[in-house]
């Protein structure tokens, strides 16, 4: 009989949550989270954009990212501006802060997926990032 314990959902999930906790730990270094780092990355490369353009880029819901930008908004770290051609929507831009506190902690989100690939030897690792986007295409 199969064990939970050897889905692969599960083994997974648990691996997602154990390298989320760790490099969570590191943003709060920071005095942001995780998600809030993805957020501002990606405003780094997506200056102005929406939020579900966000969201979508991100892999989340656009109301997790309204909430993780109105937290990061009330942090001076973004502001919101109405956009020209459609004013239901909202243009999302780094602060000169923000822009700093992104580009700072960039080397740190890169630092540790440097730490996550060296977990494997090279060949393996390689293995991996293919077989996680093989994964990924399929499951969309």
């Amino acid at each position: 009989m199969d064990r939970f314990t050897d889905f692969w959902c599960f083994r997974l999930n648990v691996l997602s949550r154990k390298i989320s906790r760790k490099y969570n730990s590191k943003c709060l270094e920071y005095g942001i989270t995780a998600p809030q780092s993805f957020v501002l990355f990606d405003l780094l490369d997506h200056e102005g954009s929406n939020v579900k353009d966000i969201a979508t880029r991100v892999q989340l819901d656009s109301s997790a990212v309204t909430g993780v930008i109105d937290r990061l908004y009330k942090e001076e770290l973004v502001i919101r501006e109405e956009d020209p051609s459609d004013r239901r929507s909202l243009n999302i831009y780094l602060t000169h802060t923000g822009r700093k506190l992104a580009e700072g902690l960039f080397p740190i989100g890169r630092e540790f997926n440097l730490y996550l690939r060296s977990l494997l030897d090279e060949d393996k690792a390689e293995t991996f990032e293919e077989l996680l986007k093989a994964i990924d295409d399929k499951v969309q």
